[in-house]
């Protein structure tokens, strides 16, 4: 048992599907047992029976404003998810907007932006840099990765569930239908592709989950026996650092039998 949340500032309650076997235990039950322990028991007092409870109960007291505010336990129970800030029995659907926000001061506008000290949005400008890859004659197609409903970013854990890895169970490339008609190429059949760091064959979907717009490609990269990965840049961004492995230039090619 416990809460989720997510970056849409949706708080969900989820509940223990099993007892666990053996001497196992949650998470939550590991900290407060060694915390005990080491004689800090006086800082977790609650009974196992309801630590969840007791436990958000305690967070909610920290938040206990109109601006951040959480939804009560036992209302976190009876619906499938809740946004903060819940202020008098409501969810705030459209934060900082006067007339939907509480906490959205009217003498600021009809926006209030009430986490800066000017009330205002903050915008940071930054130079233009280019992508370190853009299609070309040799290369036409941009290759966009992502993820699949049933497997979170590798697959390391939801693929040992049997239920998900049934519902999918490998990798796939996308095509825009105009683009498969234009190379032959239907669902099922094996595609090619090829970047300028490797190449990577996959069975192709066409009109299936999602349609990539003309000129796109798209695969997810749970499957490590595909390794999408291999065909994408080593570049990084220079601000954040982060890797660019969502994006690069690649070839289709029809793999014939």
């Amino acid at each position: 048992e416990g809460m989720f949340g997510n970056s849409e500032r949706r708080t969900q309650h989820f509940e223990q599907m099993l007892e666990p076997p053996g001497e196992a235990m949650s998470d939550t039950w590991q900290l407060i047992e060694v915390a005990r322990r080491m004689g800090y028991g006086d800082l977790f007092p609650w009974p196992k029976e309801t630590h969840i409870q007791d436990i958000w109960n305690e967070y909610r007291r920290f938040h206990d404003n109109p601006k951040h505010r959480m939804a009560p336990y036992e209302e976190l129970k009876e619906r499938p998810g809740i946004q903060w800030p819940y202020v008098d029995g409501k969810e705030t659907k459209w934060r900082y907007r006067v007339g939907h926000d509480p906490a959205a001061d009217p003498k600021y506008g009809d926006f209030d932006f009430y986490g800066k000290p000017d009330h205002r949005a903050w915008i940071w400008f930054r130079p233009w840099e280019p992508p370190a890859e853009e299609p070309d004659e040799e290369y036409p197609f941009w290759l966009n990765t992502g993820r699949v409903l049933e497997h979170w970013h590798t697959g390391s854990m939801t693929r040992r569930i049997p239920v998900l890895h049934r519902a999918m169970p490998h990798a796939y490339v996308e095509l825009n239908p105009d683009d498969a008609a234009r190379l032959g190429i239907r669902t099922g059949d094996r595609v090619r592709l090829v970047s300028r760091r490797g190449e990577l064959v996959l069975p192709a979907a066409i009109n299936e989950r999602g349609v990539p717009t003309p000129g796109q490609v798209f695969v997810p990269f749970f499957d490590e026996s595909m390794l999408i990965n291999e065909l994408t840049l080593d570049a990084f961004c220079p601000i954040s650092k982060q890797p660019d492995y969502k994006k690069c230039a690649v070839r289709v090619e029809k793999v014939w039998a």
